[in-house]
């Protein structure tokens, strides 16, 4: 996955490195928490880096049990995916029950997707005075925000 200018779109070609680069995010990660990094986990990364945008958990399950004699359960890519999100290293986008991979290395940080409605395209764009006014609210309302994504729907200009 590149990320050029706030878009991201997975090359395909590269997704070996890409998950590479989300697990060793994942294992920073479980070095602080005292976790570890299981077949599982390292299994469900590389399958999310080999697909093109979000995926819905079945569709990461059914790519997942292409490659697999003995096939893992809705509930074991449900698990991981809560797990990856917790860890900040996976983005779901609630409007489309999906999951997609994040590289941002910051523990506390925020997203503000794009989503055209009817090509489907997502992209991120920075806003960081609008993640300081957020984080200032949530304070000044007794709540340390720790993480957020906000999906704005509308049709992209190429559309």
């Amino acid at each position: 996955m590149s990320k050029n200018r706030g878009i991201y779109k997975l090359a395909t070609h590269r997704h070996t490195s890409y998950a590479s680069n989300v697990q060793n995010k994942i294992e920073r990660y479980l070095r602080k928490q005292g976790g570890r990094m299981t077949g599982v986990r390292h299994e469900i990364v590389s399958v999310m880096a080999a697909l093109d945008g979000p995926k819905t958990a079945y569709q990461i399950l059914e790519s997942a049990n292409k490659k697999r004699k003995s096939k893992l359960s809705a509930i074991s890519v449900y698990r991981t995916l809560d797990f990856l999100t917790k860890a900040g290293a996976a983005l779901k986008f609630e409007s489309q029950n999906a999951y997609e991979l994040c590289l941002c290395d910051k523990s506390e940080h925020s997203h503000l997707m794009m989503i055209c409605d009817k090509c489907g395209h997502i992209r991120e764009i920075e806003a960081p005075e609008l993640s300081k006014t957020l984080s200032k609210t949530a304070k000044d309302h007794g709540h340390r925000l720790k993480h957020h994504v906000i999906e704005l729907h509308g049709i992209c200009s190429s559309c």
